[in-house]
Parts: structure tokens; sequence; C-alpha cells
């Protein structure tokens, strides 16, 4: 991803960062896919049912960033495919972290 992309779509914060997520729920196989607009996409292979794909899409960030799910939560856009997630921790190393994990998309 350029440095466009990541800095649209990753906020630093205070005690952690936003991420910008699309959602691509029911995918064959789930990943990192690239941007879509100002968001990160990540396509989870559960259902957007019952907030399954909702728990998936935490556990991939999670692994990820390399932090624990609960570390990770989603703000906002709990029944949509834009989502906004908070990764608690230490901003610079979180930032860094999150860089290297997008630097794949």
């Amino acid at each position: 991803m350029n440095q466009t992309g990541f800095a649209a779509a990753v906020k630093q914060a205070k005690d952690g960062i936003y991420l910008n997520v699309h959602t691509q729920p029911g995918a064959r196989k789930g990943g990192l896919r690239g941007m879509h607009g100002d968001a990160v996409k990540i396509a989870v292979h559960e259902a957007a049912q019952n907030g399954r794909a909702n728990q998936s899409l935490v556990a991939f960030v999670a692994k990820g960033m390399a932090v624990p799910k609960s570390d990770v939560q989603i703000v906002s856009g709990h029944s949509s495919r834009s989502k906004r997630i908070f990764v608690s921790g230490e901003e610079e190393t979180l930032m860094q972290c999150c860089a290297d994990w997008l630097s794949d998309a």
C-alpha cells in the first residue's frame, strides 16, 4: 500500500490507533485486499450473521497487528461494511506494526 493510502486509512490517537476498514464478509478466502477509498479492504470467510463476521475481523486484525483480540474493538459500523476499528496500545509501535502489516496490501 502506498503512503497516501496508509495515511488515509490509519490515524494515530491517544493510547492507540484508528483503522478505517471496508469488510467483505462471506469471502471464499480471507485476507487483505488493498484499498477501498480511504479504508483498508479486508475479506473474511464468516458470513455477516449474528456478529460472526465482526468477530472474524477482530481476530484477523489482532493477528495481523500482533496484539491480543482484547486490544481490538469495532467502534463504529457494527452492521455496515464500513467500520472504524480502534487498536489500543503504544501509538508509535502500533503505527509501525500497522505499516508493516499493510505493506502487503
